[in-house]
């Protein structure tokens, strides 16, 4: 049986997009980078990274990002990494207009099977 680990911190990211071309322009840099994004942050203690596209709303281009982190070092550690990878792809992030949206939560609940 696979071990669950309960994430201790949540970030989670709502991203609007202007145009439905820069929302497909950000969605293929995070398939062609998305896998190597995940590891990297998984290093530092990320237990899990959704990518979802906002479906409820008509005529608006949003994503919601959440990450997962063990606790709270993990959690830093990887907002230092984020900075970081954004600062060296700087050039790629500038190319995409985008409004982002951050919010943190403690987890107080789990449910799963």
């Amino acid at each position: 049986m696979v071990e669950y680990i309960s994430a201790k911190l949540i970030s989670y990211v709502k991203i609007d997009f202007s145009t439905e071309a820069e929302m497909d322009s950000f969605f293929d840099m995070i398939e062609k980078e998305g896998k190597n994004f995940y590891n990297q942050l998984k290093q530092v203690g990320l237990i899990r990274w959704r990518f979802n596209r906002v479906w409820n709303k008509k005529g608006v281009y949003e994503i919601s990002i959440i990450f997962e982190y063990k606790d709270e070092k993990a959690y830093t550690k990887g907002q230092k990494l984020i900075n970081k990878i954004m600062s060296d792809n700087k050039s790629l992030f500038e190319k995409i207009n985008l409004n982002r949206t951050p919010s943190r939560a403690i987890n107080i609940f789990d449910f799963y099977d």
